[in-house]
């Protein structure tokens, strides 16, 4: 949040004489942040759809009225694998299940892919429906801006939405509540139990806070009591701020970096005007969350209502991209003169230390790489060129057959596939010293080998990002 003047003179001569002392000014600088008088005045055109219930599709499509269609959020935690999530709802918020049966499979027409200004169609992919009927136990962390700008009223409001979240709750769904300004208090761990939730859910606006916002803090913390929770097959963090990021010792990226190490969902609630909206979105983009910007206190109800039913119920299309970095994915809704087209972001590039398949083939005991694989050369040279600090250690394998039968001799197969990588990518003006290369031979299958098909996956080079 921006600060007075009168309030930076006081920093300011604080700093000085404390001799900068973190410590001591980390219980000083945020000391009465100002709290924000009313509420944001939405843009123009303002009017966001919140599901507030599910129902039943019409019987036809063609009965369908007025529906909103959105791509709520991409898991790429794989890089070989996207998982989009699908929302399908009515004028009145209701979200609408049952819609790949009977006349309904039709109207999923289209999947497109974009990437680097190209457009592909997507043809091989599954789609799902999950209702919260299949009782998928979740762990979810509620984390709550307590910062000085939230101010009390506004800081009850939201607290009372918090109320509402723990009623909704379905029964096998455990719970989390975390509060942060400029430190972090966890008011309960995860638990199922309806009432010890609503026992230490504090209705007292911002008592005993109201000091900076650390977001970062405050999402690891999150983070932290759904990785300890136990019997969850799904874990995800809600955050929302009114602010920016100003007293965390974390990082985004290693907030990221965490959530994505152990596949939690970090979905994420801007709220009012004086907010960096990129930093939450880019947290929700990277973890395959959903990102709101809210501007009125009545909201906080109806967002998290939205947040957790959408965490429940969806439609999810999976696909194997075929390229690394930042995509477009659209699908597209036949419904006759109410045809529907959404969209949304993701970027599948692997994390350091995660191994990627990149799609070079070679033809049996050789090491030249064949004219098919070369859009994978051009892709891994794109995404070096993207990251100038990238580098990356080249894989090769094969199967356990070869001319001779020699373990050795398949090492130095795999050997000689990996450097020719590494010398198209050289050649296309990477240096050399970013790109190490490793034969692994026959010692490292990922399918049988007994098969052809498991020794065509066993054929393979692979890559890991190093440093980024």
């Amino acid at each position: 949040m921006l600060y007075s003047r009168p309030l930076l003179i006081v920093l300011l001569l604080a700093s000085v004489a404390f001799g900068g002392c973190p410590a001591l000014m980390n219980q000083i600088k945020f000391i009465g942040e100002p709290a924000a008088e009313t509420d944001a005045t939405p843009p123009s055109g303002y009017s966001p759809i919140y599901v507030n219930r599910i129902a039943p599709v019409p019987a036809s499509p063609a009965e369908l009225r007025k529906p909103a269609f959105s791509l709520t959020r991409v898991e790429a935690n794989q890089p070989n694998k996207v998982r989009v999530y699908l929302h399908l709802l009515d004028s009145t918020g209701a979200y609408l299940t049952g819609g790949l049966n009977g006349k309904w499979k039709s109207v999923w027409c289209g999947v497109e892919d974009e990437f680097d200004g190209k457009t592909r169609t997507i043809t091989k992919y599954t789609l799902r429906e999950a209702t919260e009927q299949d009782r998928t136990p979740h762990a979810i962390a509620l984390v709550m801006d307590n910062s000085g700008s939230m101010g009390d009223a506004r800081a009850l409001a939201a607290q009372n939405g918090a109320e509402q979240f723990i009623r909704q709750k379905r029964d096998e769904d455990g719970l989390a509540l975390v509060r942060y300004d400029n430190h972090i208090e966890v008011e309960s761990p995860v638990t199922t139990n309806q009432g010890e939730l609503f026992g230490r859910l504090k209705k007292n606006g911002l008592e005993g806070f109201g000091g900076g916002t650390a977001i970062a803090n405050g999402v690891a913390a999150g983070i932290e009591q759904v990785m300890a929770a136990q019997g969850f097959s799904r874990r995800a963090v809600v955050v929302f701020t009114d602010g920016q990021d100003n007293s965390s010792t974390l990082d985004k990226d290693s907030v990221v970096a965490m959530a994505k190490r152990n596949n939690i969902t970090i979905c994420a609630v801007d709220f009012g005007e004086g907010v960096n909206g990129a930093y939450l979105q880019d947290i929700a983009l990277r973890t395959g969350g959903s990102y709101y910007q809210i501007y009125r206190t009545n909201e906080f109800q109806n967002v998290f209502e939205d947040i957790y039913r959408r965490l429940r119920n969806y439609y999810i299309l999976e696909y194997n991209p075929q390229d690394y970095g930042v995509h477009t994915i659209r699908l597209k809704l036949c419904l006759g003169s109410d045809s529907l087209v959404a969209q949304a972001a993701f970027d599948n590039t692997p994390d350091i230390g995660t191994t990627a398949l990149l799609n070079v083939n070679f033809d049996f005991d050789k090491a030249v790489i064949k004219s098919t694989s070369m859009p994978a050369i051009d892709n891994m040279y794109a995404l070096m060129r993207t990251y100038p600090r990238l580098t990356i250690e080249l894989r090769g394998h094969t199967d356990s057959r070869n001319s001779t039968g020699d373990p050795d001799y398949n090492v130095k197969l795999s050997q000689r596939r990996a450097d020719a990588v590494k010398e198209a990518l050289v050649k296309r003006g990477v240096a050399t010293e970013r790109i190490t290369a490793i034969g692994f031979g026959e010692r490292q299958p990922i399918a049988d080998n007994n098969t052809d098909d498991g020794r065509a996956e066993n054929r393979r080079t692979e890559f890991v990002i190093l440093t980024r």
